[in-house]
């Protein structure tokens, strides 16, 4: 009995012991844990770290400043004429706009009578005109100019220099004209037997009598 008392206290005592040991070193159970970091590289890492981060924000922004001046450049290049085919249209269109406007001066009937100068001037800028655009400024044109200052068209109608298209555009328009600003212009057709026009011109004056008698 002695010898049972004495191996249940000392069991006692040892379970005791350890207890002790545990309780009196409650953190060594998480040394490998977040926690077990010392202080001084706790440290080293907060410092370290923003300068990382910085480095990742400034490797993450690069690719985007260098796509920004690349589109930035892209629109610079668009914006300015990049083909011989780019600028001629530009010209023509140009020269389009100052006839168009040279007709608009003209929409309102003139007060004095069209000068030689300004049919002159009125059939220069035609010419200037690109060709594929002249049919649709001429058309524009005997739409806008009335009876009183059609001498300008006229002009066109009596250059032979013009293809024969455009100067049966004209013709046409002109027989539509009242008869005091008609019969003028067929009698100065008729004076060149050259002009592509000269037939139907003849015609007309020998159908209403009008017909130059020494012709």
């Amino acid at each position: 009995m002695k010898t049972q008392n004495i191996m249940m206290t000392c069991a006692v005592l040892l379970l005791a012991a350890v207890a002790t040991f545990f309780l009196s070193h409650p953190k060594r159970e998480r040394l490998d844990g977040p926690e077990s970091v010392p202080p001084v590289e706790k440290v080293q890492n907060a410092r370290s770290r923003p300068a990382v981060e910085k480095q990742k924000e400034s490797a993450s922004q690069t690719p985007a400043r260098r796509v920004t001046a690349a589109t930035l450049g892209a629109v610079e290049t668009a914006a300015a004429p990049q083909t011989e085919k780019e600028k001629r249209e530009a010209e023509e269109t140009r020269k389009v706009d100052e006839f168009d406007a040279l007709t608009d001066q003209w929409m309102v009937p003139s007060k004095k009578s069209v000068s030689m100068k300004d049919v002159d001037a009125f059939v220069e800028r035609f010419r200037s005109v690109p060709k594929s655009r002249k049919k649709e400024c001429l058309q524009r044109a005997l739409n806008l100019v009335p009876d009183e200052n059609v001498m300008l068209l006229a002009g066109i109608l009596l250059d032979k220099s013009q293809d024969k298209e455009l100067v049966e555009l004209v013709f046409n328009d002109v027989l539509n004209r009242n008869e005091d600003v008609k019969k003028p212009i067929l009698q100065q057709i008729f004076k060149d037997k050259e002009h592509p026009c000269w037939a139907d011109t003849a015609w007309i004056l020998d159908v209403t009598g009008e017909l130059p008698k020494n012709k």
